[in-house]
């Protein structure tokens, strides 16, 4: 099967720029980077409304809000090389029957994105790099919400062990944990069984992410996690920019760094300022440049928590607008080095110490 049509950008990245309003190097500084999204979330859609990833949608000139915002040809389109794809857990769904569901779920996404040869999905560092010279878009899979597996045995269901990343908790707390939402019911930290099931994704080299989990939890997984082992929080804004129940304070900021993690910097205008409708690129690189200033440029990357129910950024309504983010870094004074290590390069680094090949 062939995806809908799309445009090769390194054909004429100056045409690109001109398209954007950037300099032509925001764009091959795109190009001949790792651009990896550690956070997408196209299955929703898909799953919810039917939705199309493989045909070339349009966005809205200033962003299409909640869903809508990718697809397989704007994902090759903006230069994109990797992305982390969720599957997403439904809290409502009964305990016994989650592990099945998600299980279906999985081999569903993987089908479906390898029914496409531009696609590949990977497990490992290495597949990737056999992806990139391939020519392909690498996919890894993640789930968000640890309590899709009904038990911590049916970890071992996994189809082909392709998930790389289980978020611990979503939007509301479960038997592991609790959430950091408003939704949250109670407030604690990470229970017995989730100390557990955190300890049993390491051991099967599953990455822990810790967005969406409620400080104390944080601190109780920071506690009990293999400190040989990265933490990572995949998709989140910073309070040091902007004070928020979803963002992350700068101590849990050092905490993920001094575990060599990465944190991925989310789309969403609603976590990134109070007025989330003036949201531009510049707000994202504010949060990027205070996750540099307080744990180190080997810290920061990019989890757009597109297609989300997100309101993104009104001039990155979707990945074919990337260069325009390149570009604002390069305007707050980013190097070419440090630009590369947010677009793909830190999470590669994280990947490598759990999943090399």
């Amino acid at each position: 099967m062939s995806l809908g049509a799309w445009i090769d950008h390194r054909t004429d990245p100056r045409s690109w720029a001109a398209d954007l309003a950037v300099e032509e190097r925001a764009c091959e500084i795109v190009l001949e980077s790792h651009l990896i999204d550690l956070h997408l979330d196209t299955e929703v859609p898909v799953r919810l409304l039917g939705y199309d990833p493989g045909l070339r949608h349009e966005s809205w000139r200033n962003g299409t809000p909640f869903f809508g915002q990718t697809d397989y040809p704007r994902l090759l389109e903006g230069g994109v090389t990797g992305v982390v794809y969720d599957i997403a857990t439904n809290p409502l769904r009964c305990r016994a029957s989650r592990t099945a569901q998600t299980v279906k779920n999985i081999r569903a996404a993987v089908e479906r994105i390898e029914r496409n040869p531009e696609l590949r999905v990977v497990r490992t560092l290495a597949d990737y790099q056999a992806a990139l010279r391939d020519g392909k878009l690498a996919f890894w899979l993640a789930v968000q919400g640890g309590n899709a597996f009904s038990r911590i045995e049916d970890l071992d269901q996994i189809p082909g062990d392709v998930v790389c990343r289980v978020t611990l908790v979503h939007l509301t707390s479960s038997e592991l944990g609790t959430t950091s939402s408003p939704l949250r019911v109670r407030t604690r930290g990470l229970t017995d069984y989730g100390r557990r099931y955190l300890e049993a994704l390491q051991e099967r080299r599953i990455l822990v992410d810790l967005a969406h989990i409620h400080p104390t939890g944080f601190w109780d997984a920071v506690d009990c996690a293999d400190k040989e082992q990265p933490l990572i929080a995949s998709h989140t804004g910073v309070c040091g920019v902007y004070r928020h129940w979803r963002n992350l304070d700068d101590r849990q900021l050092r905490a993920i760094a001094e575990r060599n993690g990465v944190v991925g910097i989310i789309f969403h205008s609603g976590f990134l300022q109070r007025g989330e409708f003036r949201t531009d690129a510049r707000t994202l690189v504010r949060h990027i440049r205070h996750v540099m200033d307080v744990a180190g440029e080997e810290t920061p990357a990019l989890g757009s928590d597109y297609d989300g129910l997100i309101i993104p950024p009104r001039d990155l309504p979707d990945p074919t607008c990337l260069p325009r983010l390149v570009q604002e870094m390069l305007n707050a004074g980013l190097d070419k080095g440090q630009i590369r290590k947010v677009l793909g390069e830190n999470w590669l680094r994280v990947l490598g110490a759990v999943r090399p090949g």
